[in-house]
Order: C-alpha cells, then sequence, then structure tokens
C-alpha cells in the first residue's frame, strides 16, 4: 500500500493519463475539421452540356458550341430583346433517368477556374437545384436557381464565389410569391451549373473555356459526429477516472467502507431483482387465472351448444364464438409457453400413449378447418410405425396442431399433408419424422431464416394478422427438448414442406386400453367448487350431458360442509379462491378418514408446473387447467370411476418385472404415498432412461400413474419393496 502514500507518483500517473486522453480527442476533432473538396474537370465525365439563348424567346443572340466534351463555347450577343442573354450549362450525368443530384449544401466556396476572350463583361454563376416540394403544374420550371455573379477579364480569370454570394434568382422568386414566406438558397439536389451572361452585357462576342470547377469547405459526416460524440464522451470518462484515480488517497478505510456499502446496495439490487422475478411470475400465473376464467364459461357453453339442435345460422354463431375463444386461447397459451422457455421451465412428462390415436385426434380437428376452407387434407401413416410409444403426447399434439395449422392458414386452394414414419435408432428409442406439406404460397427465403424466431411471420400483413408469431418458436423449442430438430423447405407459388423430427421411446401395448373407458354409474355425484359462478354453471350443465349429477360449493369451507352430507364420487376443485383456497381445502379432506378417498381434480387458469404440483402433493388425482374441455372432463370421469386395478401379488410381479435398486423403489414409495401420479410418472420415466431393463416396470407403473389409479401405484411399489425384503 505504500505506492498508494505516494502523491507525487499518482500525480505523474494522471498526467501521463489524462495526455492520452487529450491526445485521442484533439485527433478526432483535427480529422473531423479538415476541409474537404469536390472538383469537377474536362475529363471527369460527370456531366453533359446544353446551351441557350434568347433566340427561344425571339431574339437574335446565339451560342456556338464546338466540342462538346471541352466545356468551351463561343456567344454572339446581339440587339433584338431588351436584356439580350446567352448561357452554357453543364446537367449532372443521370439527373433526368434516374434522378441523380449532388449535395453541395456543406460547401462553403466555389472556385471556377474558366478563360475569357472577349471585351470585359459580366458572367453569372448559376446553380440549379431541383426539389419536388418547388414543383407544381401552374409554375414552370420546378428547379430553384441560386445565382452569384463576377467579372471576367480577358484571359485566364480564377474567381471565388463564397456562399453567402449566392441567392435566389429574383425571376424565380417573384413567380412564387403567391406561396408566402423567403425563399432560402437550397443546394441539396443540384442537377446542373450554368454560366450565363448578366445583365448589361456588351453586345458582340466572346468566348468561353471552363478549365475546373471546384467547391471546399469543412464537411462533417454522420460517422465523424459519432467520432466527436465518442470524443467527448472519452474526455469525460478520463475525467471521472482520474476524480476515481486520486480518491483512492483516501486511504484503506474509506475504501472498505465503501466497498462495504456497494455490497448492500448490490444485496438490496438482488433483493429488488428477485422481487421482480416472483412479481413477474405471479403476474403471469394471475393473468393467465384471470383470462383462462372467464374462457372456460365462453368455450364451455359454446362446446355445449353446439350439441344441441340449432338452426344453420346459430350452428354458425356458436362455432363463431367457440373459434375466436379458442384463438384467444391459444394467444395466451403461446405467451405463457414461451416465458416458460425463456425461464428454462419447459415441462416434459413422458408417459405411455397411442400415436396412431393422437394423430387421429389432430387429423380429426384439422379436417374440420381444411373443410371450411375447400382443401383436401391427407394423413399417411407408414406401415413400420409403432403404435405404443413413450413420450409427451400433449406437446406431439401441439408441435403438429402448429405445424398443420400454419400449413391451412396459408393454403388458399390445393391440399395439405400429413406424413408420418419411424427411423431406427439404438436401444428402445425410435425417431419419428412428422412431415407437412401444403401447396401455399411459400415463403420467401429472406423470411426462412428469421421463421423460427419469436413474434416473427411470414406471409402478408393480412395473413399475419391473426396471430403472435410464436407458434414455430415454441414449436422449434418443444421439438429440441424432445431430442430432435425442425427443418423448412419452400419454394415461392408452389408451396412449403415442414420436417420435424422427436426421439421417443418404444411402449408395449396395454391389453387395458382395447376396453374403452366404462359408463359412468348412475347416481355418479361430483361436487362443483369455484367462486364463479359461470364456470360452476358451466361444468354443472357439462356434468349433467356426461350424465352425472352435480352439486356446487363457492369456497373451500364451503366444499368441506358439502362433502361430508353429500359424500360425493368425484369433487373439482378451484385452486384459487377467496376465504379458504382450493390447495388449503383439499390438505382438509385428506385428513379426513371420511373424505381421504373421494377423488379431487383441481382446476385452475393458471396452469403450470408448480402449481400442478402443489396440487398432487395436496392430494389431487388431477390439473384440469382453464378453460375445462368437456372431452378431457369425460376422461377424467371415465378413469375416476373405473373400477380400481387388481392388486398385483409380489410373487407375479418379480417373474414379470426386472425391479430398481431399493434408493429409487423408496423415492417411488415418496411419490406414491403422497399421491404425487406426476411425480411418480416422472421419476419412473427416468429409472427407465438410465437403465433399459426396468422399462417394463415403469411402463406398469406410467399406465397406472396416467389413469390415476393411485392406490394400484402405491400397492405396487410396496409389494416390490417389501416382498424383496422379505425375500
Amino acid at each position: 500500500m505504500n505506492w498508494l502514500k505516494s502523491g507525487h507518483d499518482l500525480k505523474i500517473a494522471a498526467a501521463m493519463f489524462f495526455a492520452v486522453i487529450i491526445t485521442f480527442v484533439a485527433l478526432l476533432w483535427g480529422d473531423s475539421f479538415r476541409e474537404q473538396h469536390l472538383s469537377f474537370t474536362k475529363e471527369s465525365g460527370q456531366f453533359y452540356p446544353y446551351f441557350y439563348s434568347d433566340g427561344d424567346e425571339g431574339g437574335a443572340s446565339s451560342v456556338d458550341v464546338g466540342d462538346a466534351d471541352n466545356w468551351a463555347w463561343t456567344c454572339n450577343v446581339r440587339t433584338g430583346l431588351q436584356y439580350p442573354y446567352c448561357g452554357y450549362g453543364l446537367q449532372v450525368k443521370g439527373s433526368e433517368e434516374a434522378g441523380k443530384s449532388l449535395d453541395l449544401s456543406r460547401y462553403d466556396r466555389v472556385m471556377v477556374s474558366l478563360r475569357y476572350h472577349g471585351p470585359p463583361s459580366r458572367l453569372k454563376l448559376t446553380l440549379k437545384n431541383f426539389d419536388p416540394a418547388y414543383s407544381t403544374k401552374a409554375l414552370g420550371q420546378s428547379t430553384m436557381p441560386v445565382v452569384a455573379e463576377f467579372d471576367v477579364q480577358e484571359g485566364l480569370n480564377e474567381i471565388i464565389l463564397k456562399r453567402e454570394q449566392f441567392s435566389v434568382d429574383q425571376w424565380w422568386t417573384d413567380q412564387r410569391k403567391a406561396l408566402g414566406g423567403e425563399l432560402e438558397p437550397d443546394l441539396r439536389h443540384v442537377v446542373a451549373i450554368d454560366f450565363v451572361s448578366a445583365g448589361g452585357v456588351t453586345l458582340g462576342e466572346f468566348k468561353v473555356s471552363v478549365e475546373s470547377i471546384a467547391f471546399s469547405g469543412i464537411i462533417i459526416t454522420t460517422a465523424q459526429w459519432y467520432m466527436l460524440i465518442l470524443g467527448i464522451w472519452a474526455g469525460l470518462i478520463g475525467l471521472f477516472l482520474l476524480y476515481r484515480f486520486f480518491s483512492v488517497k483516501r486511504g484503506y478505510e474509506i475504501r472498505h467502507r465503501a466497498q462495504t456499502r456497494e455490497g448492500l446496495a448490490l444485496a438490496q439490487a438482488r433483493g429488488a431483482a428477485e422481487t421482480a422475478s416472483a412479481a413477474k411470475s405471479q403476474f403471469l400465473a394471475n393473468m393467465s387465472h384471470e383470462l383462462r376464467t372467464p374462457l372456460n364459461a365462453i368455450l364451455g357453453y359454446a362446446q355445449l351448444l353446439d350439441r344441441e339442435a340449432l338452426t344453420d345460422r346459430q350452428r354458425a354463431a356458436v362455432q363463431t364464438i367457440d373459434q375466436s375463444g379458442r384463438h384467444l386461447l391459444t394467444l395466451i397459451t403461446d405467451i405463457l409457453d414461451l416465458s416458460k422457455i425463456e425461464a428454462g421451465r419447459l415441462d416434459l412428462l413422458p408417459a405411455a400413449f397411442d400415436l396412431h390415436a393422437c394423430v387421429g385426434n389432430v387429423a380429426n380437428m384439422i379436417r374440420l378447418r381444411t373443410e371450411e376452407k375447400g382443401l383436401d387434407f391427407t394423413v399417411h401413416l407408414a406401415d413400420d410405425l409403432p403404435r405404443q410409444l413413450v413420450g409427451d403426447a400433449k406437446r406431439i399434439r401441439q408441435v403438429l396442431l402448429n405445424l398443420l395449422g400454419n400449413a391451412v392458414k396459408f393454403t388458399m386452394t390445393g391440399e395439405v399433408r400429413l406424413a408420418i414414419s419411424a427411423l431406427p435408432s439404438p436401444g428402445d428409442e425410435v425417431l419419428i419424422r412428422f412431415e407437412v406439406s401444403d401447396t401455399g404460397d411459400g415463403i420467401q427465403q429472406d423470411q426462412i431464416e428469421r421463421l423460427f424466431e419469436p413474434f416473427e411471420q411470414a406471409g402478408t400483413a393480412i395473413d399475419r394478422s391473426g396471430g403472435t408469431g410464436l407458434g414455430l418458436s415454441i414449436t422449434r423449442q418443444l421439438v429440441q427438448a424432445m431430442n430432435g430438430d425442425i427443418s423448412v423447405q419452400s419454394i415461392v407459388g408452389q408451396g412449403s414442406h415442414f420436417t420435424a423430427e422427436i426421439v421417443c421411446s418404444l411402449g408395449a401395448a396395454d391389453a387395458d386400453d382395447a376396453h374403452g373407458d366404462p359408463p359412468l354409474p348412475a347416481t355418479f355425484r361430483v361436487l362443483v367448487v369455484d367462486d364463479d359462478q359461470a364456470t360452476c354453471e358451466y361444468l354443472c350443465h357439462a356434468l349433467a350431458a356426461l350424465g352425472a349429477s352435480a352439486a356446487t360449493a363457492a369456497d373451500g369451507a364451503g366444499a368441506l360442509e358439502a362433502c361430508a352430507h353429500m359424500r360425493p364420487d368425484l369433487v373439482l376443485m378451484d385452486l384459487k379462491m377467496p376465504g379458504m383456497n382450493g390447495l388449503d381445502a383439499i390438505r382438509r379432506m385428506k385428513m379426513s378418514c371420511a373424505l381421504r378417498d373421494v377423488p379431487i381434480v383441481a382446476i385452475t387458469g393458471a396452469a403450470g408446473k408448480t402449481n400442478e404440483a402443489d396440487a398432487l402433493a395436496a392430494g389431487a388425482v388431477r390439473l384440469l387447467p382453464k378453460p375445462v374441455d368437456i372431452d378431457t372432463l369425460a376422461e377424467c370421469l371415465a378413469a375416476c370411476a373405473a373400477p380400481p386395478a387388481e392388486p398385483v401379488d409380489d410373487q407375479r410381479s418379480a417373474a414379470e418385472f426386472k425391479i430398481p435398486p431399493v434408493q429409487q423403489m423408496q423415492q417411488l414409495l415418496i411419490l406414491a404415498r403422497a399421491g404425487n401420479m406426476r411425480g411418480v410418472r416422472i421419476e419412473a420415466a427416468q429409472i427407465a432412461e438410465r437403465d433399459p431393463q426396468f422399462r417394463p416396470f415403469a411402463d406398469r407403473l406410467c399406465a397406472l400413474a396416467a389413469a390415476y389409479q393411485s392406490p394400484a401405484v402405491l400397492r405396487l411399489v410396496e409389494q416390490n419393496i417389501y416382498g424383496r425384503d422379505a425375500a
């Protein structure tokens, strides 16, 4: 620390640093204010000549031009008009066809070198500036003549005209007095340079040969302005650094206190950032709940009305309500999915599913849209395509719906085609390829490069008006999360071809799936718990249409009281309610001996990994996001009404399955006892991924957990643990 105490050394170092900064700024300023020149000669080839005289107006003057490239002319001034004249001009090449012009507004001086033969006289230099602002049908010429007069003598003349000597020619100003205001000389769009005899010219013949025309002045370009600003900032930063440099002399204790204060401020800033992040997450969850809750009633009643006997006009109105509501739901879901992806919280729930049935459901939804537009829609499944797979069926449907939805949206005539094939992969995995083709307008190459970026859309502005531009971005993230990739090929005017590949595991066919969902018992009773009256009414109507009777409660306390009186077969519990919320009510019910075995399905407008985990940990068998779809509700009712799975004895399970190690089974036991079926599915999928020999056991566990057979899951896990211990 001795060097900190040496003020002399600090001053020398500071002076050297300050000198470097000053030198840098001086170089920037000196280079920026250097005088610039723009010179034209006969050899430059940037102009072509023209000439004129008062002969065009009935006068007797004439102009004779020899070789046009020499910038020389002979003028014979004769009497005839009050002010006889003749002139010679140089027009910028390309100004007539391409609108090319010269910007001379930033030059201070004009230097003209010419040879003159004849009696002393006076010439006028005219810079003709074209600007559409001065062009009107009633005012003849549209070029503003900016002029300056000068005297010429026999021989070589070197003329220097300063900027202040130029003014707008009086005749041109007089013609435009009706426009109001004073016209200032404008030299931003110079298209021609004229030399013309000035007023009071001597009659007779004179010859002029222009050697060169040069413009000079200090020109500061945009880049130089940026450099000047950079120099100023560099100087300010240098001064600030010097100030900080000298502040080191105040000693170690002062520095230590400053660091302590900065550390405290940093901790406060970090706490504020974490609070802001939590507030953002809470805001998204609240917005999701608030938006999905009214959509639940809108879409639900639209589905119920669509099942009634309606006129064509009424059915069209109902379908319009349903389509608009689903479009709004898609926008909300896309934005929330994007926020999850950006936060690294994208959820994948692998489980056994029927690929053919999944594709069939998607095809049925897309076929309605293609029929409305008069498009052909075909689906081709390869002969060797496996049926039973293990993967996230919900996300696979989302990928297919995004790709097919875009294909239908941007195809006006022709067809949309979906082809699915399987490619071999090592082990028990299989690569599934989805190919979506259409005969739409195609995509421009520059749009393809940005197609998978957030908020980017292809097509015209009219085509793009129906979405957020998030679908393909989310699709790529989902495909990559499933260890795959997506690509696109497109030809403008012929159509597009999207290819998405994902990796799934092969699953064993479950014989129980062929029997279908059993019918609901005649006295199946459901308690609907939600503080939103519209949601309660819709769910009651939907349950009645599915063959179940329903009662309602407005909050968790009301749900506990209603359950004690009616002993329902199923409870639909909203999570966000005033008073006792859904999670507290679920925990209270699971603590009650009389209500412990009643299945509870949680519903929420803020579906997500955290909410689902909280609901399952509290004791719910499933979480349904709002708006609740009738088909999903029917599937949930069938699963909860199904008879419990037959117990699996330890000897049979030991013979059929390879059982994972004890540590993994203990984790499954904890999840099963908590009723966390989602956690059971995730843990089982990870066990199968780590060691394929445990896949049959994991698939059986996933199938039971997916059907919400929590007693059967717990029984299977306990028998394999305790049976192994007994052996």
